[in-house]
């Protein structure tokens, strides 16, 4: 049995305004300069055991004006389906190439936040659109044929250029929540376990599951 999470349909223009950490990634940095560059991101569902097959982004331009200056014109709404991969393209609304006019531009999977005609800097930020946004991470799965399914970032890969478009080259792009910067590394002590410990508005003395991070 396949379960479809609650799609990014057109009832949501704009993020939540959400501080859980399995539904945010951020790249620090991001550029629309006109006749020079633009950013680039690419957002793909490899389709993990751990992951619901359809899962809801926001893609949105921090610290940019765009040419609709609003939280729902900033970002970039969509949802990606398992083996998908989305494009969004942050450019200045006059580049001559990729625009609303350009039929390589305009399918399903292909996404533009326009900029004003001057140049843009700020970042970009992620974030997902939940099937039960309000629960904590280890308290979102959904149970598919008894194997726990996850709409958090870390089921997604995040990846990115901005693109120098007199040089054809340019610098990537990195996305720290997507599923290759979500799980613990480093030397942990023996202390820490494959959980988050215990809810703190529950009776039970079960732990919360970590989870999935990105692995099969």
């Amino acid at each position: 049995m396949l379960y479809f999470a609650p799609t990014a349909s057109g009832e949501i223009t704009q993020a939540d305004d959400t501080r859980f950490s399995a539904r945010i990634a951020i790249s620090p940095y991001a550029q629309a300069v006109p006749n020079d560059s633009y950013t680039f991101i690419g957002v793909s569902h490899p389709s993990l055991d751990s992951a619901l097959t359809q899962i809801g982004v926001v893609v949105e331009a921090i610290g940019m004006t765009t040419t609709t200056n609003n939280a729902a014109g900033r970002a970039a709404v969509f949802t990606v389906d398992a083996g998908e991969t989305h494009r969004v393209f942050i450019v200045n609304q006059s580049n001559a190439t990729i625009n609303s006019s350009n039929a390589s531009f305009t399918d399903s999977r292909t996404h533009l936040i326009p900029t004003i005609d001057s140049a843009q800097f700020g970042a970009v930020r992620v974030t997902s659109v939940s099937e039960r946004p309000q629960l904590v991470a280890g308290s979102r799965e959904v149970d598919v044929g008894g194997v726990k399914k996850f709409d958090n970032l870390a089921q997604l890969t995040i990846w990115g250029i901005v693109y120098i478009e007199s040089g054809g080259a340019g610098f990537a792009m990195e996305f720290i929540g997507d599923m290759q910067d979500s799980t613990l590394g480093g030397n942990l002590s023996s202390g820490v376990g494959s959980n988050l410990g215990n809810s703190a508005d529950s009776s039970s003395n079960s732990p919360l599951a970590r989870p999935a991070r990105g692995i099969n």
